[in-house]
């Protein structure tokens, strides 16, 4: 057998509250990951602790992801995310059983079964849209406006704030490639990627405006694909912190809305049905916002995300892409990027 990485087994003592238990053996079984590029493998551990043979299962999450400055850092940022967030956050989140914070490396228990879902798909009904999205409010309400233990949290990505220049410099050089390369289609045309390009190249109302929101805690990439429902609806488990972030609320709820805009999510409520859900939850609990200029800051996060997100993705890393992907994407695009971009002040 391999080493027993020694993460695992302090985890795995910590955990059975055995600090004599060892690890026998480990069988490996690998299944499909993220679009990150992360290793996900099932590891069934066989356990002695007090004379007595158990076993384990447990989900291994390897730290490697794809290269650029979106993903940059991100397996570290999930592994101290599961070893400061739990217990501090009010939404709930897989069991860590086990992290190396250096390697960003992941074990934890498995998901329950509950409702099904895919990168692209969601078999949610309205109700559990709704409770996501009051999950949603509750953690941003939690740290609302940077408490000072947040601060604390140097690892936490800024998006718009200390990461700003590096990701808008990729987002800009990807909308570059594509120009270079005479990359035009009925979603790219050759006007809509000068203004994009414009965009990058003086983003200066779009910051301003994602700045005019206090700031909190924000998951990173919110979408159905990261949230586990249970089949009664009652409970779920928000997992794949590895964009976790400190930055305006608007920037989380469109990582919400996006995945919902693909042609097969199933969608059971409108983006601005979703947002008014949201905008209610926060009102709920005595963070009533102004809601037009919350839907500015929406249209200003919608075309962030896709300058620091999906233009180096399109330009700079083409060949991730599946052409069935980048169909969905284009797609999400149409239903959001695109008219926001239609209602952002010209330059």
């Amino acid at each position: 057998m391999a080493e027993v990485p020694p993460a695992l087994l302090w985890g795995v003592r910590r955990y059975l509250a055995a600090p004599n238990a060892a690890i026998i053996s480990v069988q490996r079984q690998p299944f499909p990951g993220g679009l990150s590029g992360s290793t996900l493998e099932y590891w069934r551990l066989s356990l002695r602790r007090a004379g007595v043979q158990a076993a384990l299962t447990l989900v291994y999450k390897r730290g490697a992801v794809v290269t650029g400055a979106f993903l940059r850092g991100a397996p570290q940022r999930e592994a101290l995310a599961y070893a400061n967030l739990p217990g501090r956050v009010p939404i709930d989140l897989p069991t860590a059983i086990a992290f190396d914070v250096a390697a960003g490396d992941l074990w934890f228990l498995p998901l329950p079964p509950g409702k099904s879902s895919s990168h692209w798909q969601a078999n949610w009904d309205a109700e559990d849209v709704a409770n996501a999205l009051t999950d949603l409010a509750r953690l941003h309400l939690a740290f609302w406006d940077v408490r000072p233990e947040m601060d604390a949290w140097t690892w936490l990505a800024q998006p718009v704030g200390r990461d700003a220049g590096s990701l808008l410099r990729e987002g800009r050089q990807g909308i570059e490639t594509l120009i270079a390369a005479g990359v035009e289609d009925a979603h790219l045309p050759a006007a809509r990627l000068a203004r994009l390009h414009a965009l990058a190249s003086d983003p200066g109302l779009l910051l301003a405006t994602l700045q005019e929101s206090p700031h909190t805690l924000l998951h990173g990439d919110a979408g159905f694909q990261n949230i586990a429902v249970s089949q009664d609806g009652r409970q779920r488990l928000w997992y794949d912190w590895q964009l976790v972030a400190a930055g305006p609320p608007a920037l989380d709820l469109v990582t919400f809305l996006h995945p919902w805009a693909y042609p097969e999510s199933g969608a059971p409520l409108s983006p601005e049905e979703m947002a008014a859900i949201y905008l209610q939850a926060l009102a709920r609990r005595g963070r009533p916002l102004d809601e037009a200029a919350f839907h500015r800051q929406l249209d200003a996060a919608l075309l962030w995300r896709w300058l620091i997100q999906w233009a180096p993705l399109l330009g700079l890393y083409s060949q991730r892409l599946r052409p069935d992907v980048r169909d969905r994407l284009y797609h999400a695009f149409s239903r959001l990027h695109w008219p926001a971009l239609d209602r952002w002040p010209a330059g």
